[in-house]
């Protein structure tokens, strides 16, 4: 069986109810209070986990990118540096967002982009590292998520079968504490893209714990990933799909994010075993109609 533990005792595993992560990203807008809200609202109806994104920016994309132009209408700056430098927080800023997740006793955990981003984290006491479907061929990255020594998730999109098998054999040599995510890279994803039966493929070939991270329109989608052994749900978060931001168009809100912590906790209720039985519901009506 495939289980471990995370902060607030809280276990993660093939035979523990869905671990719900809202996936928060760049959806606060460069905004602490949007960050602090997001974090609120997330407490409130029972997600277990917020996530963000770290990134050092001249370390994270090519001196060519950061210099392009970004006109774009979710763009936060002229070029694509400037866009991206308006959505990252300081080390301060960074620091009373992991204070104020503890406040709230919600667990708070970040995606690095880089090595310098591990470092910083790893001085916040980041208790999870997130491994994005970008980075699977980030060998280097994954080395130093590795040595870290605390659980790792991580996202396989827009990956190979064999750019996979490299990242998970070097994930398996350092750690058993890991979940692998089925995640397709296209926002938002279109339903005869999903491909929800590599779920249980994912997980034979990697005798490990699986999950989802879901970029798809609604929520039905990331429910059902529960019955084909999906044990956590990542799905990026926002206060309001119709702001500003490259992420919120394909981000869920409040209202959706509780449907699935509901519905993902009674679909996984609902998987029962694979043992056929005469349920004790049942006894009333096999006496009935059968007479014992």
């Amino acid at each position: 069986m495939n289980e471990f533990q995370i902060e607030n005792d809280r276990l993660v595993g093939d035979n523990q109810p869905p671990f719900i992560i809202a996936e928060i990203g760049n959806n606060h807008n460069g905004d602490i209070k949007i960050a602090f809200e997001l974090i609120k609202k997330a407490k409130e109806i029972g997600v277990d986990a917020v996530k963000f994104q770290i990134k050092d920016i001249e370390s994270s994309f090519s001196k060519e990118l950061l210099d392009s132009p970004y006109l774009k209408s979710n763009s936060f700056g002229k070029t694509y540096r400037e866009h991206k430098e308006a959505l990252e927080f300081s080390k301060e800023e960074l620091i009373s967002i992991y204070d104020y997740a503890k406040k709230l006793d919600i667990i708070c955990f970040s995606t690095p982009f880089d090595i310098k981003s591990v470092d910083l984290l790893e001085e916040l006491g980041n208790p999870i590292y997130k491994i994005s479907s970008f980075h699977v061929t980030d060998l280097k990255l994954i080395e130093r998520i590795c040595a870290t020594k605390k659980p790792m998730i991580i996202s396989s999109g827009m990956s190979t079968i064999e750019e996979l098998d490299t990242a998970m054999d070097l994930i398996k040599k350092n750690s058993s504490n890991f979940v692998l995510l089925h995640c397709i890279s296209s926002y938002p994803t279109d339903d005869e893209d999903v491909n929800l039966h590599i779920i249980p493929t994912l997980k034979n070939r990697y005798d490990c714990i699986v999950g989802y991270s879901g970029h798809e329109r609604g929520i039905a989608l990331s429910v059902a990933s529960i019955a084909l052994g999906a044990r956590v749900i990542e799905r990026h978060f926002t206060l309001d799909r119709t702001m500003k931001g490259p992420d919120h168009a394909s981000s869920i809100e409040v209202s959706g994010m509780r449907q699935i912590i509901e519905r993902s906790q009674r679909m996984f209720k609902a998987l029962g075993t694979s043992e056929k039985k005469v349920f004790d519901c049942e006894l009333d009506n096999r006496k009935k109609f059968r007479g014992y």
